[in-house]
């Protein structure tokens, strides 16, 4: 069992950079990727989502990546573009003629002009420079793994806990199934010789509506299927796949199997166990949010 709750740190090398990773992974319906990547490793973009999907299967992701070129070694390349500055200088000229302004056109101040000295960093990177950030994208992904199987460990602790300490709420229920359907029994046979007092009532006949009533009432069903979905709940725990969505669909199960009993109950003493119960399952539902 893996939560989704994690983050992960991995450095790689090339040539002429030095690559860090960070990946932080929360609580997801899907898997949904944010990539925040340095302008030069936009084209790989698909291929890092591609890696991504290898390693996670559900959870909202956060990857950074920084990128720190080595002293002497760059990518990128300054580009003059002198027509752009004679056009400039022309202008100035022009300008200056035109005010009856005498005044020298300074080359810093061209320099800083639009466009004409800009930075070219549409160089190709060097090949190992992609290999080293896919290197340092999969050691962030296996350091993140391995938080979120350490704090999975810890979430199946506690769902397992919390399944045990429900199985015994559903045996202490199914104790009191008998209780309930005695005090139902004695209730709705006060209830119809009430209603037909004074009429001769055949004693065949009112067994047939009262048994036909105690068996609407009765809480069997609810309890064959409580037991059945806490057996499946607990075998998915030990499952290496990700199984959050499975846990998600029994946990709901579990609280209508639980509510429904609830407003069949009779009797103080099942209500008051049927709270117990549905405390549980909230826990379980919050902790099952939490995992792969």
């Amino acid at each position: 069992m893996k939560s989704m709750t994690g983050y992960g740190l991995g450095k790689a090398s090339s040539s002429n950079s030095s690559i860090e990773v960070s990946v932080r992974s929360v609580n997801g319906r899907f898997l949904e990727t944010r990539l925040h990547l340095p302008r030069e490793f936009i084209p790989f973009e698909s291929e890092i989502k591609k890696t991504l999907a290898e390693y996670f299967e559900r959870g909202t992701l956060d990857l950074f990546v920084s990128r720190k070129i080595k002293p002497g070694a760059s990518t990128q390349k300054v580009v003059v573009n002198k027509a752009l500055a004679s056009e400039y200088q022309a202008a100035y000229k022009v300008l200056a003629k035109h005010l009856k302004i005498k005044s020298s056109v300074q080359l810093e101040a061209i320099a800083r002009l639009p466009e004409v000295v800009k930075i070219d960093d549409t160089a190709e990177l060097p090949a190992d420079e992609k290999k080293a950030l896919l290197q340092a994208i999969t050691k962030a992904c296996k350091a993140c793994q391995s938080e979120r199987l350490r704090e999975g460990q810890s979430l199946r602790a506690d769902l397992e806990k919390c399944l045990s300490a429900l199985a015994k709420e559903v045996e202490a229920i199914e104790g009191l199934r008998e209780e309930a359907n005695q005090s139902l029994l004695a209730r709705f046979e006060q209830k119809i010789k009430s209603r037909l007092a004074g009429v001769e009532i055949d004693s065949h006949r009112l067994s047939q509506e009262v048994v036909i009533q105690l068996e609407k009432s009765d809480i069997n069903e609810e309890l064959s299927r409580l037991k059945e979905h806490i057996k499946n709940y607990g075998h998915l725990f030990t499952v290496t796949e990700a199984q959050g969505k499975k846990l998600d669909f029994y946990t709901q199960e579990l609280l209508r199997e639980v509510n429904t009993i609830g407003s069949k109950s009779s009797v103080s003493k099942l209500t008051h166990i049927v709270v117990q119960a549905k405390t549980l399952i909230e826990r379980l539902r919050e902790q099952v949010q939490n995992v792969e």
